[in-house]
């Protein structure tokens, strides 16, 4: 499938009065779909979100990762988020979350492996 626009002449758009560049906010394309500024609101979106911790655990000897990432994420509050990278798939940490955090999380992968993985925990 490819998109037209009515506005653009070699290059030119009429209606933004610049170079053609499809997607930009004010981009219209078939006259049906007007495209948004996607990085305004990717940043827009950021600091709604609050802020967001990061914890390294690959240096960090196993049985202190528990304890350190439970520290953080004591101190979140509704909104921000704790974003780990470990060495290794951290389920039993999910297995945790769901027990003693049920519904007060959003946990979502950021990387799978294989070397490492990282995962962002959102306090709601």
């Amino acid at each position: 499938m490819s998109w037209s626009c009515q506005y653009e002449v070699k290059g030119y758009c009429e209606r933004l009065k610049r170079d053609c560049q499809p997607g930009i906010k004010g981009c219209v394309l078939d006259q049906k779909v007007e495209f948004i500024n996607f990085e305004a609101d990717k940043k827009e979106g950021q600091a709604m979100t609050g802020k967001v911790e990061t914890l390294d655990l690959r240096p960090m000897p196993p049985f202190q990762r528990h304890e350190k990432i439970f520290q953080t994420w004591d101190t979140l509050k509704p909104g921000e988020a704790l974003k780990i990278i470990n060495d290794h798939d951290p389920k039993p940490l999910w297995y945790q979350f769901e027990v003693e955090y049920k519904d007060k999380y959003e946990w979502s992968y950021e990387q799978k492996g294989p070397k490492d993985w990282i995962v962002q925990i959102k306090r709601k």
